[in-house]
């Protein structure tokens, strides 16, 4: 990073621009429903890395070799969805549903999953998405703040994507409790993940995301 990315050029306000009274008042109101929406991308995010063992465990795979190839595969998985979003172009905000549907799609067949390549299939499915679904999360958070809005914006986003990796564990725990099996719970977070994308589809086909200001150039 420190030989690839260009040095930022220092800025200068012009000589005319006014000091600004007290703080800057930040957006919250902007921000409030895109972390949670974070939270609920970061559940979906961390579910194969935190719980394909326990997966696999329950399909009577015990080797830990296995295991470990099996996760680094949907790990790889995510890497590929990484890659695939620097080719994209456009609104990242009308992707969302569409990777949502890939995500919760991934999480069904994982849930019904009786044998271990289905459940590979599942996971690779779900990981191209969340792999896709990261940096459009954080894309769309970036595009909706000012550039000096971007520092406390980014600091917030990311203490919405740490809790959705807090609580991701907990609730899928909660499902096998009351659902009675791991694969279940997952099935359910699919479900669920297919809610929110349907919930988002109206939203982001009405809704804009204005181009935000650019930090000053120097004179």
């Amino acid at each position: 990073m420190a030989r690839a990315l260009p040095a930022p050029t220092p800025t200068r306000l012009p000589a005319t621009t006014e000091p600004v009274a007290g703080p800057r008042p930040f957006p919250v109101r902007r921000m409030a429903g895109l972390c949670l929406l974070t939270v609920f991308g970061a559940v979906v995010f961390y579910t194969v890395p935190v719980e394909m063992s326990y997966l696999l465990d329950d399909l009577d795979v015990g080797s830990t070799g296995a295991i470990g190839a099996v996760t680094a595969l949907a790990s790889a998985a995510t890497v590929l969805g990484s890659v695939v979003f620097t080719r994209l172009t456009g609104d990242p905000r009308r992707r969302l549903p569409v990777l949502l549907l890939l995500c919760g799609a991934g999480f069904l067949v994982m849930g019904v999953a009786d044998d271990l390549p289905l459940l590979i299939a599942g996971a690779v499915l779900n990981c191209v998405g969340t792999g896709l679904l990261l940096p459009s999360l954080l894309t769309l958070a970036m595009s909706r703040l000012d550039y000096a809005d971007r520092g406390r914006g980014i600091g917030l986003w990311t203490a919405a994507f740490f809790l959705g990796e807090f609580v991701c564990p907990l609730v899928l725990l909660g499902g096998k409790d009351v659902l009675g099996s791991l694969a279940s719970a997952v099935g359910l977070l699919g479900l669920a993940t297919l809610v929110v994308s349907a919930v988002l589809l109206p939203l982001v086909r009405r809704t804009r995301i204005p181009l935000p200001r650019r930090a000053p150039e120097q004179p």
